[in-house]
């Protein structure tokens, strides 16, 4: 009988210490959100990590987009490619041509005059009039970006507005499977730290 009870108490060891190793990855994971709001019990206040630190989140993730993923200077570079200009260049010429459709088929006195290569040449003057002033006109715009637009203000609010429970469910739904397996390692190691005690308690 005490035979049975001391294998039987052994071979309990690594299976109380792999759910007590599963139980503390669980709950680990479930406290990187939960509980949403501060919680006091024993004189303690309890709340998800990330609750508590979604102003300091906020602020480092604004910081690292400004710093490494969009500035600025990605936004000029955009500005002042040769894409860009071709394409504003296309959409000048596109504009004036439809104006002037527009002009000649509402004063039919005016399209009657302006024919051939009169038309051709006032064309040509209207687009090259207002292509030589897209350069200053992005540069323009690019001062009001610069002045207006500030990335690292408008990530911090948006994650510090962020609804907490919407976050939750997406970070979930995306590492449900990596969660998972930190849970179920903490029962693997709990298992295997039960099976050292227990050669412990056996050979020495």
């Amino acid at each position: 009988m005490n035979f049975n009870s001391d294998y039987l108490a052994l071979a309990l060891i690594p299976i109380i210490s792999a759910l007590i190793g599963w139980l503390t990855n669980w709950v680990a994971v479930k406290m990187l959100f939960r509980p949403l709001q501060p919680v006091r019990f024993l004189g303690m206040t309890f709340q998800g990590l990330v609750p508590r630190r979604q102003r300091d989140l906020a602020e480092k993730i604004g910081e690292t987009v400004e710093s490494n993923l969009i500035s600025h200077r990605d936004i000029e570079k955009i500005l002042q490619s040769d894409e860009t200009r071709r394409e504003v260049a296309a959409l000048i010429e596109d504009q004036i041509d439809r104006f002037l459709a527009q002009q000649f088929a509402s004063i039919p006195m005016l399209g009657a005059f302006l024919q051939g290569s009169v038309r051709d040449e006032i064309r040509l003057i209207l687009v090259r009039q207002f292509q030589s002033a897209v350069p200053e006109s992005l540069d323009k715009l690019m001062s009001k970006v610069e002045a207006n637009l500030n990335f690292r203000e408008i990530v911090r609010d948006k994650i510090i507005e962020f609804d907490l429970g919407k976050l939750e469910t997406i970070i979930y739904g995306i590492s449900s499977r990596e969660l998972r397996a930190i849970e179920y390692l903490g029962g693997v190691l709990g298992f295997l730290i039960g099976l050292i005690q227990v050669l412990i308690i056996q050979y020495l």
